[in-house]
């Protein structure tokens, strides 16, 4: 698995496209998308993140929730490289489905880092985009357990990635795990 995080809008869908073409090379892409597109703002993101992928080969699977839920033909999975886009997005799906309601940050967190191991073990290859954020005092209560959830899972993530592509600075750090 190779994680690629940063700031909103810092480039990271495109340094995960990029990496997915070159560990590919001609071979089957996937691209999981987890977005909800919510009013026109989300609609809008959707339509350039298409735009990217246009003329790729991926083939897209739109999948908000439940990874492990996801009709897959075990053979073609196999063989291919998987984009997960974006952690942040599943882990808001996940955090207000209403079968996760009761559960506490620990174990939803265990439960979403679960799902993308499981992709992880039925692909040649997976990248997975996820958002890093700040939490802000003023944000509200709900938002910091957000912001708290997608820094939890993040933090697991980093320690089961091969690769981990970091922007959350200036510049891209890339840190390898034995």
């Amino acid at each position: 698995m190779i994680l690629v995080i940063g700031k909103p809008d810092s480039g990271k869908s495109e340094k995960a496209e990029e990496l997915v073409l070159q560990m590919s090379e001609s071979g089957k892409r996937i691209y999981l998308a987890t977005m909800i597109p919510f009013g026109e703002e989300g609609e809008k993101r959707v339509r350039k993140h298409r735009k990217m992928r246009e003329g790729k080969g991926f083939c897209t699977i739109e999948c908000p929730s439940d990874i492990t839920g996801i009709s897959i033909d075990t053979d073609a999975f196999k063989d291919s490289v998987c984009l997960l886009e974006c952690v942040s997005n599943l882990v808001g799906n996940e955090m207000h489905s209403d079968v996760n309601r009761s559960r506490n940050e620990e174990e939803l967190t265990g439960s979403i880092v679960d799902e993308i191991d499981w992709l992880s073990d039925r692909v040649r290859e997976l990248v997975v985009v996820t958002n890093e954020f700040d939490a802000d005092p003023g944000f509200d209560r709900e938002t910091m357990q957000y912001i708290s959830l997608v820094n939890s899972v993040n933090e697991a993530l980093k320690k089961k990635a091969s690769k981990i592509y970091d922007i959350t600075g200036e510049e891209w750090q890339i840190y390898e795990n034995n």
